[in-house]
């Protein structure tokens, strides 16, 4: 590209020269006129994108004020799935809240692209064009007085002469460096504007591109939210017409009201209260009457006026009333309800109403007299040891429920509480915690419960142990594990120095990051043992967690607490989760190898000291079937299945622990990163969960589900988790995986489904749960009250009573 001025015209300062000049300076003027005509439309643009974003702010505002008001808003008949009003304006006062973010940045880039690098040009290369002429104009000058003084020299004065030469010289060679740095100036900038502003336009409509790429990205993930509030709109519109149509019968509902008025009162045991306007004649000197509002509620009667204020009782009591007419009253239709402070005159409308209130207080004060006679009976059969049976049979919203849960929570948290280091927090070490995390089987307070909730139920599933239901597997499992168990785990190797452990009394932020720290980095949790770090250790085994009786503890005298009568029996190996190097040079393996050091899961631990209570139970293997297992140490060691050291990885390991039913050694094996869903191809591609199916611990199975462990997985023969179960006859676990929809439809290679299987078994107790299940499926319906009594009674057996659901 040649530039706009010659130099060797420069250095001739010819006439063309000049012009040439001229028109490049004429054209520097105009384009920084341009420039900054277009800084300040910039400017203006950017100002009026914040008008709009402070716009934009206030109607998203008014979206999320309108949705606030619609929180009450149900609607009834649409689907599960679809949103609710409130939900669609706030998900839609959030998109348009990121739609401003992106413009905010738009804006931004605007500001950073177009108005500071073109003001940088303006300010920078233009001025110094601008600075080049004020000097080039000036030594110009200079050249016009030294021509002009060099030719007015005489040449009868030679000295002068010489004088006006050397300055016309030097001035000459001024002038032509000046005029060429000039001309440079001018030919860097025409070269330079080009690719500048391109580049700034260029930044400009790349921040254009990304802000709508962004809005497009946003609105095609939300297209299917939309289309479901589409849907919903649909609905709406068909329900808003279809009351309309209803609505325009609404005379109709005169006659109704009418024949209601007119029906005798029909007393129910619900909870229906009978309520209207009566005249009521109030007590002061002028006897006066005034129109209210009467209800029975709760055996009382009250009374409100037409507005919102708040209602009065006039009779705390029923049981204390009673009711007559009143034809003592010139007035019609009033009747008297007589109490022992004093008597009320109320009128009704009709001879028809003032016989239905009549009737409706009389079976008001019967159903208070009932009342009163239910709870006299049941605090006589509380004070007699009776209480209410632990089997799930009351309706949890019913009233009866109330007490029924207050009476298992109190057992259930002393027996969690009870497990050694239950009695504190997990994290933070807070006394008397009341919040669980039922996958891990830690006891919470409720600042950590919030932290581990808010990390997601894939991390920690968090239940109330005082207000939740919870299933009788849930307590096995919780029985099995621990605080003491989890932080020999996840707090095996913290190192004070760094890391800052959590206390009850420390802040959000620090326990938050314990927690993470703890559970998510896992940082703490000390690494397994390789090849290279232990050469003499050529096996390894996952010890058989062996069946023991219950451990229970009877306190024989309440004011003697250290008479104490301890059953506890082969339990030394069931409360710790660890590594541990058995030297046991020159021992038989139980393979016919003799090794000079193995390893064993789970093997040389204590049982920590258990405080004692008045009654507790930890049943942990009353459901699981030890027979072919032995109680003594010795024979369970000759029993255990060793593997070659290779083989020791976190998948192996856990699928080893489901085997041995070990739950420690299983969230140990969790812990360091195992896949719960992992197959062994060296065992016909079973998971883990189908070998805790083999031996039958319903806890070992529901802590595989709890910890992400999939019913849907399927061995080499087409098996599934439910098939494993129906083969080995655990009624338990199929009732189990029913109860978290395993497809019973499956079937295996051989073309059997699990109610097949059951059949060729003779086992009736799994042919009636799959054909329940079936039944229930068939109805399209989520669980009647038969069918769940029936899943929850075979639980109970399960957990509790396990003899009676052996068949042989």
């Amino acid at each position: 590209m040649r530039p706009v001025i010659d130099f060797r015209e420069c250095l001739k300062d010819s006439p063309h020269f000049r012009a040439s000049l001229e028109d490049a300076e004429n054209d520097i003027e105009l384009l920084e006129a341009r420039l900054e005509k277009l800084v300040k439309q910039c400017s203006h643009m950017i100002e009026t994108g914040k008008s709009f974003n402070n716009a934009s702010s206030g109607f998203v505002i008014g979206v999320r004020e309108l949705g606030n008001y619609f929180k009450d808003d149900e609607l009834a008949t649409r689907k599960s799935h679809t949103p609710s009003l409130q939900n669609s304006l706030t998900r839609f006062a959030d998109a348009m809240s990121e739609i401003m973010k992106y413009f905010t940045i738009l804006m931004d880039q605007a500001n950073r692209s177009v108005c500071k690098n073109i003001n940088n040009f303006i300010k920078q290369d233009i001025r110094k064009v601008k600075d080049a002429k004020k000097y080039f104009e000036k030594i110009s000058d200079e050249m016009d007085n030294a021509l002009i003084r060099n030719s007015n020299v005489l040449r009868s004065k030679p000295q002068e002469c010489e004088e006006a030469t050397n300055g016309l010289i030097a001035t000459r060679s001024a002038f032509a460096h000046n005029s060429l740095d000039y001309v440079y100036q001018i030919n860097v900038l025409r070269l330079k504007k080009r690719f500048d502003v391109l580049e700034t336009m260029l930044s400009f409509m790349k921040a254009q591109n990304t802000f709508f790429h962004q809005g497009h990205d946003l609105f095609t993930d939300l297209d299917p939210y939309m289309k479901d509030v589409i849907s919903q709109v649909e609905d709406l519109n068909n329900k808003a017409a279809s009351e309309r149509k209803e609505m325009e019968e609404r005379h109709h509902l005169v006659q109704e009201r009418e024949s209601a008025l007119n029906a005798p009162f029909q007393p129910d045991d619900g909870d229906n209260k009978m309520e209207g306007y009566l005249f009521k004649r109030t007590s002061n000197a002028f006897k006066s009457w005034v129109r209210r509002w009467f209800a029975i509620q709760d055996n009382q009667l009250v009374y409100r006026k037409r507005s919102k204020d708040s209602q009065t009782i006039m009779e705390e009591d029923l049981r204390l009333c009673t009711v007559k007419p009143a034809f003592e009253i010139d007035r019609r239709f009033c009747f008297e309800v007589v109490s022992p402070a004093r008597n009320h005159i109320l009128q009704a409308d009709s001879e028809q109403l003032c016989q239905k209130w009549i009737s409706a207080i009389q079976a008001g004060v019967s159903k208070a007299y009932s009342v009163d006679r239910s709870n006299l009976e049941m605090q006589n059969e509380n004070s007699m040891g009776g209480h209410i049976p632990d089997d799930g049979s009351q309706n949890d919203n019913s009233p009866a429920s109330i007490p029924q849960r207050q009476n298992k929570a109190k057992p259930r948290m002393e027996t969690l509480l009870s497990i050694p280091g239950n009695d504190r927090c997990c994290d933070c070490g807070s006394p008397d915690p009341r919040w669980a995390s039922i996958n891990l089987g830690i006891t919470l307070c409720i600042e950590c419960s919030g932290i581990h909730r808010s990390f997601g139920v894939h991390m920690s599933k968090v239940r109330s142990i005082t207000l939740d239901a919870w299933e009788p597997e849930l307590l096995k499992v919780m029985a099995e594990l621990g605080n003491d168990f989890i932080n020999r785990i996840y707090e095996s190797n913290v190192d004070d120095s760094i890391a800052v452990r959590a206390t009850h009394e420390c802040n959000r932020s620090v326990r938050e990051a314990w927690i993470r720290s703890k559970y998510i980095q896992k940082a703490f949790v000390s690494k397994l043992p390789g090849m290279k770090g232990s050469s003499k250790i050529q096996s390894w085994s996952v010890r058989k967690r062996t069946k023991r009786s219950p451990g229970r503890f009877f306190m024989k005298d309440d004011n003697s607490p250290s008479d104490v009568e301890e059953k506890l029996e082969n339990t030394s190996d069931l409360m710790k989760a660890v590594l541990s190097v058995s030297s046991a040079s020159a021992q038989d393996n139980g393979n016919g190898r003799r090794n000079s050091e193995v390893l064993v899961f789970g093997s040389d631990v204590q049982l920590p000291d258990m405080k004692p209570n008045k009654f507790m139970d930890l049943d942990l293997e009353s459901s699981e079937d030890s027979s072919t297992e032995t109680e003594d140490t010795e024979d369970a060691k000759s029993t255990t299945s060793w593997e070659d050291m290779s083989k020791l990885d976190p998948n192996m390991l856990l699928y080893k622990a489901a085997q041995a039913r070990n739950l420690p050694v299983m969230l140990e094996a969790l812990s360091h990163g195992a896949n719960p869903n992992w197959v062994n191809d060296d065992d016909e591609g079973k998971s883990p969960l189908m070998k805790a199916v083999e031996t039958g611990s319903i806890a070992a199975c529901e802590f595989l589900l709890l910890n992400g462990a999939k019913l849907d997985r399927r061995d080499h023969k087409g098996r599934s988790p439910l098939h494993h179960a129906t083969i080995h006859g655990h009624t338990g676990q199929v009732c189990q995986f029913l109860k978290r929809g395993a497809d019973r439809h499956a079937k295996d290679h051989e073309g059997k489904d699990a109610e097949s299987i059951a059949i060729d078994t003779t086992n009736a107790d799994i042919v009636t749960l799959l054909r329940l299940a079936r039944l229930n499926e068939e109805m399209n319906t989520d669980g009647d009250e038969i069918y769940n009594d029936v899943f929850r009674d075979f639980s109970n057996m399960a957990s509790n009573f396990p003899e009676k659901l052996k068949r042989k």
